[in-house]
């Protein structure tokens, strides 16, 4: 097996990561128990582009919104051990002003103000109560 190859069957076993901050405890990336629901919300004007995490599942890409109509909405349920709520806006050159904001379980967990030409916001929130 090639070095590079080597290298990724390593990082593919998340076990190769035990102890490897001192004293930490064996802990697994392939849990599944956690279930949210998520909505990204998206208000203001002059946003070019919005980009928001679907299902929190592993390898998937976020989902981008081009020109959305404002005040934007998406309710999405997460799942999984990187469930971690994302969402993110571009404002258009002429400059606007968006606020981000992100529910997890109906409880507000972050929010965000953009504004500025071509300004980029990004809102993320904390997945546990």
């Amino acid at each position: 097996m090639s070095e590079e190859g080597r290298d990724r069957a390593l990082w593919d076993d998340a076990g190769v990561l035990d102890g490897a901050i001192s004293g930490s405890p064996r802990f697994s990336v392939t849990g599944g128990g956690t279930r949210l629901r998520v909505e990204y919300r998206v208000a203001g004007e002059g946003v070019a582009e919005l980009n928001y995490a679907p299902t929190g599942q592993e390898g998937e890409e976020e989902v981008g919104v081009d020109e959305p109509h404002l005040p934007w909405s998406k309710e999405v349920v997460m799942r999984g051990p990187i469930a971690i709520p994302v969402l993110g806006v571009t404002l258009d050159e002429d400059g606007g002003r968006a606020e981000l904001v992100v529910l997890v379980d109906g409880r507000e967990s972050a929010r965000v103000t953009v504004t500025g030409r071509s300004a980029t916001g990004i809102c993320i929130a904390d997945p546990l109560p």
